[in-house]
């Protein structure tokens, strides 16, 4: 019994303190916060507003911040105008060193054809001799085995870079009038001579040159314009064997044909040949004044 006194009096305790913490809880929901006791350190806080001062410039203060600006994008104008500069240079002078190289280029094809030409050229001047003779009759397989393969030897001008230059419009980064002119009076002349060759001395050639040959000459004569049996030893010595007299009209029909092809075809040539060293020599020129500009 003593037991289930204790018991009923713990169950009454803790049931007066729930309600006491129940009753605590709602009086203070019940306060009014607007009327609640500021601390000090709410007191103190406040909100300040800061306000910068800023003076009033006067006309000097202006005119120092524009000259300041204005000094700033004339240095980056300049700096940039500079750096534009170095590249144009540096592009110009690739340029310059491949125009070099097709003015050699050109150079080593006009050697060879002004020496092939001045071969042919002495040959032909004995054929025309030949030809100028009064002779009553002429062996034409000995002239044809004299005569032996003919060729056209021509100029076909390199200028790449030329063309590139002058696309990309680089040409105006040329600052040495006299090295623009000497450029562009080279182009002439490589020009020219390559309009020698090709309707020129090339047009009379296929045209011409060749039709007479062939029209004047029997069929075993035909074989020594091909390389391929002019070359070679065993038809050289058969063909050596072969004759072929003409006589009368057919000699003197076959001396004006043949004499005036070679008489002309020596004139092609010569005419091309003033023009392979009128390119030969400029380019010459033209190769010293781009070696001095680059250097």
């Amino acid at each position: 019994m003593k037991e289930d006194n204790d018991i009923d009096k713990r169950s009454i305790e803790n049931s007066q303190n729930s309600k006491e913490v129940s009753s605590a809880e709602n009086n203070i929901g019940s306060y009014d916060l607007e009327k609640l006791p500021l601390s000090k350190d709410s007191e103190n806080m406040e909100v300040h507003h800061h306000q910068h001062s800023h003076g009033k410039k006067n006309w000097r203060s202006y005119i120092w911040e524009f000259s300041m600006l204005f000094l700033a994008v004339s240095l980056g104008f300049f700096a940039e105008n500079q750096r534009e500069h170095y590249i144009e240079n540096e592009r110009m002078h690739r340029f310059l060193q491949s125009m070099q190289l097709d003015i050699e280029s050109n150079r080593i094809v006009l050697d060879s054809a002004l020496n092939e030409n001045n071969k042919m050229i002495a040959s032909y001047d004995t054929i025309v001799n030949l030809l100028e003779s009064n002779s009553p009759s002429i062996d034409r397989a000995e002239f044809a085995r004299q005569l032996g393969t003919v060729w056209l030897r021509g100029f076909i001008n390199r200028d790449e870079t030329f063309e590139q230059m002058k696309a990309s419009g680089s040409l105006r980064y040329i600052g040495d009038f006299a090295l623009l002119t000497a450029i562009l009076d080279y182009q002439r002349r490589s020009n020219f001579a390559q309009y020698r060759t090709e309707h020129f001395e090339q047009k009379y050639y296929t045209e011409l040159f060749l039709p007479t040959i062939y029209r004047n000459y029997d069929i075993s004569c035909l074989h020594m314009l091909d390389s391929a049996y002019s070359n070679s030893p065993g038809f050289v010595a058969e063909q050596s064997k072969h004759q072929d007299i003409l006589s009368g009209d057919e000699a003197k029909n076959f001396r004006k044909e043949m004499g005036s092809a070679f008489m002309l075809r020596l004139e092609r040539m010569r005419v091309s040949n003033a023009a392979y060293r009128s390119a030969k020599i400029k380019g010459e020129e033209l190769n010293k004044l781009i070696s001095n500009e680059i250097e």
